[in-house]
C-alpha cells in the first residue's frame, strides 16, 4: 500500500478534546479524563475538579460540548465522581471566571470593559502557544500550534449572563496583577 493511501487524519472531535485537555487541563486542581465513546457518534469528555466551587464555576463558563455534523461531544464536570451542573444565576461574571481559572497555568486575569454600550468580559491569558500532536500536515511534526487565548475561545462560552466573553492575550505591559 502506498504511503498516500495509508494517510489518516484525526477527526475534529479529537482536536476539540485536545483543546479542552491542553487548556482547561493545565490546572493542578483539574483533571481532564480520557474521552469516552458513548455510541458511534456520541462522545463524552469527563473533567474531574477537586474543589466544588471551582467545579460549578467551570461548569458555567465552559461550552457544554460541540457538534461535528453527525458526531456530538459533551463535556461533563465532576466533583468527587458526581456531575456538577452550571449555576442557574451566576455571580459576577469576572469573579466566576476567576474562580474557574485562578490556578490555571495560562490564566493571567480578567477585566470587564464597556465597548459601544456592550459590557464585555476579557479573560486574559499568558502569551503562550498551546501545542499538541494533531496530524496537522501543515506542520513538520504534525502538531497543532495555537495561541492560548484562541484555544480557550474554543472551549469557553461566548456569552455568560448577558455578557460577551472575549478571551485575550496579555499585554507586554499588562495592568493585571
Amino acid at each position: 500500500m502506498s504511503e498516500e493511501n495509508s494517510l489518516q487524519l484525526s477527526p475534529p472531535w479529537y482536536t476539540f478534546f485536545n483543546f479542552v485537555k491542553h487548556s482547561i487541563g493545565k490546572d493542578p486542581g483539574v483533571k481532564v479524563l480520557d474521552m469516552k465513546e458513548l455510541s458511534g457518534s456520541n462522545f463524552l469528555i469527563p473533567i474531574e475538579v477537586g474543589n466544588r466551587d471551582k467545579a460549578a464555576a467551570l461548569a458555567t463558563i465552559l461550552v457544554p460540548g460541540q457538534n461535528f455534523g453527525d458526531t456530538n461531544v459533551s463535556i461533563e464536570i465532576l466533583h468527587c465522581g458526581k456531575t456538577v451542573k452550571p449555576m442557574d444565576q451566576p455571580q459576577d461574571v469576572c469573579c466566576l471566571i476567576k474562580k474557574a481559572l485562578d490556578t490555571n497555568y495560562y490564566f493571567d486575569g480578567v477585566e470587564m470593559r464597556e465597548v459601544f454600550d456592550f459590557i464585555i468580559v476579557f479573560p486574559v491569558f499568558k502569551k503562550a502557544v498551546i501545542q499538541f500532536f494533531n496530524d496537522d500536515l501543515s506542520d513538520l511534526y504534525n502538531n497543532f500550534n495555537g495561541v492560548a487565548a484562541d484555544v480557550f475561545a474554543e472551549v469557553l462560552e461566548s456569552m455568560i449572563d448577558g455578557r460577551f466573553i472575549y478571551p485575550s492575550t496579555a499585554n507586554q505591559h499588562s495592568l493585571l496583577p
